[in-house]
């Protein structure tokens, strides 16, 4: 599950989504908006704050291109990864206990 399915669209959680999958490269802003499938105007809204609270990077400029990651080494961003991490784990969870059910239930019709 990612954060924007579990804030329902937010673009914030939507970058940081995009800058997780990503997060052994740099990425460009323009490339960032698209994965992330916002509006350039609605990431400019939002990364500031992201770079404000140390979650995300400039790592360089190759022209006019500003190349971003997320901040691996930001202790929020690694409480971030460890809650979807158990978040992904119980989902998982759940799909199988899910799954097994449909089992179940033929074993006690045939009993």
């Amino acid at each position: 599950m990612s954060l924007e399915k579990l804030f329902t669209g937010s673009a914030t959680a939507k970058i940081l989504d995009v800058l997780w999958e990503y997060q052994d490269m740099d990425i460009t802003l323009t490339d960032i908006a698209d994965e992330a499938e916002i509006h350039y105007t609605t990431l400019m809204k939002a990364l500031p704050l992201l770079e404000e609270l140390g979650m995300v990077t400039m790592m360089r400029q190759v022209g006019n291109a500003k190349l971003y990651q997320i901040n691996k080494d930001d202790a929020v961003v690694k409480r971030l990864i460890k809650f979807l991490n158990e978040l992904n784990l119980r989902l998982a969870e759940r799909e199988i206990a899910r799954q097994e059910m449909p089992a179940l239930r033929k074993e006690m019709v045939i009993a």
